[in-house]
């Protein structure tokens, strides 16, 4: 069995099965393999330049790899295209960025609520959602102006709009990368609790051991392959 899998894929909402990548002659991913499952939360580390990112991208079918399969709850998204695979990643996958990628003409409640319009919820409970999100994750109430949120709060707002499609699958790129010590333990703190209140499975690509060691999984992707980090070297799954 691979460093990335797990026995059992019964509640697997993603399914990476001998993954490959080139750009150009230089390999990026050789034989990658992976299955998180529902509740389930996994980090994934290594090297600048190591295809972190890359995986990301084939996991949200914006990279077609060269060989091997990807599964986000089910449906090869390796094999869809166009709208399909548009309304799949909006019904399946939420994503945060290291810098939220808000809107900043947008006020944060409409940065939220725009995720779920665009899925064809209807204005009224679009809203009436995104505000809901907004106060669990104690967003303040009163802020109309998303420029000026600290970082911890834009990155909440981020993961607000995230989550308000109900995705089976979250993933977080450097989620915490641009933010000082305290926020990036408060939002560490939120995504981590995210699997368990919100049954999704959580990916988080991060360079911060604080934060990977966290997740329930530690792995390490360098030359191109998925191995357990150090840690967690020698520890059956």
């Amino acid at each position: 069995m691979r460093a990335g899998t797990l026995k059992s894929a019964d509640s697997a909402v993603l399914e990476i099965c001998d993954l490959r990548y080139r750009a150009g002659d230089r390999i990026i991913l050789e034989s990658v393999d992976l299955v998180v499952n529902s509740g389930e939360s996994v980090a994934i580390s290594g090297p600048s330049g190591s295809g972190k990112s890359t995986l990301l991208m084939c996991v949200l079918g914006l990279l077609k790899a060269d060989e091997g399969s990807v599964l986000v709850r089910g449906e090869r998204i390796d094999r869809l295209s166009g709208r399909r695979l548009l309304r799949h990643r909006r019904e399946s996958i939420g994503v945060v960025f290291q810098s939220g990628e808000l809107l900043p003409e947008l006020v944060p409640v409409e940065n939220v609520a725009v995720a779920a319009l665009l899925a064809g919820v209807a204005r009224a409970e679009a809203f009436a959602q995104a505000e809901q999100l907004l106060a669990d994750l104690k967003v303040p109430a009163d802020a109309m102006d998303t420029g000026a949120l600290s970082g911890g709060e834009r990155q909440r707002v981020a993961v607000a709009r995230a989550l308000i499609n109900k995705p089976a699958l979250l993933l977080a790129d450097e989620p915490t990368g641009a933010l000082d010590s305290t926020s990036r333990e408060t939002v560490a703190d939120l995504l981590y609790s995210l699997p368990d209140r919100w049954n999704c499975g959580l990916v988080v690509v991060t360079h911060d051991h604080a934060v990977a060691s966290r997740a329930q999984r530690r792995l390490l992707l360098q030359d191109g392959r998925l191995t357990p980090a150090p840690a967690e070297a020698g520890v059956a799954r």
